[in-house]
């Protein structure tokens, strides 16, 4: 890592001491693989590879698709059409998170480390392939705040698939995020490439060139609604 004032090793606990001078150094990406924590266990813990979003999650949101369709009986194309909407509201989530937390301009010391764990450490190492997806623990409380949300603004027939929807949402913007960052195009003119070159191309000039605009990462569907 880079010195800057008096930024040292482990990252996370010295990044605060940047003050206002954060900013400048977070918005200048570099290659690189920090070291968030001194302590092994929890240094680990920091690190997710991307194939464990699926496997971990997966099961959990078809095996609730499954539920809503056998408990409630829902008909077939009524239940796609719930889960459709939970992919639409993940994909206005991730939008509001992205915009509105990950780029909330913080000065305080205990603000801009938790702005470097949670984001600006992929703003300044955008390559860093373990720290791409988010780890299991703060995806359960994630998991844990969406069902709660849901079940208490629907009945159960609606908020399972609604969450089973949502679900398999945040499961396409990890694996979409870690492709846009690490997956090589070829010269296959196949529509999915084409679909994840444009989402790259976006995302990109997010990194590198403006951060602030396009938040959303899996569709660009919020930044046409909210011009950004």
């Amino acid at each position: 890592m880079e010195a800057l004032g008096t930024l040292a090793q482990p990252a996370v606990l010295n990044v605060g001491r940047l003050g206002d001078a954060y900013w400048s150094w977070v918005e200048r990406p570099v290659r690189g693989h920090p070291r968030f924590f001194g302590p092994s266990w929890l240094e680990h813990l920091t690190k997710t590879p991307w194939w464990l979003v699926p496997c971990l999650w997966a099961p959990l949101h078809l095996a609730c698709a499954a539920h809503a369709h056998m408990k409630y009986a829902w008909p077939l194309p009524h239940l796609l059409g719930l889960l459709v909407a939970g992919v639409l509201l993940w994909q206005l989530l991730e939008y509001l998170i992205h915009r509105f937390a990950f780029h909330a301009h913080v000065s305080s010391y205990w603000g801009i480390t938790l702005h470097f764990l949670f984001h600006g450490c992929h703003h300044k190492y955008p390559m860093d392939s373990l720290r791409l997806v988010m780890p299991p623990l703060p995806a359960l409380a994630a998991h844990i705040m969406v069902y709660s949300a849901l079940f208490m603004s629907f009945p159960p027939h609606i908020a399972l698939p609604l969450f089973a929807g949502a679900g398999m949402g945040y499961i396409a913007y990890d694996c979409l995020h870690y492709a846009i960052h690490h997956c090589k195009g070829g010269r296959s003119a196949s529509p999915l490439l084409f679909f994840l070159q444009s989402l790259r191309g976006k995302h990109l000039h997010h990194h590198f060139r403006n951060s602030h605009s396009g938040f959303g990462i899996s569709s660009s569907l919020f930044d046409y609604v909210f011009q950004t």
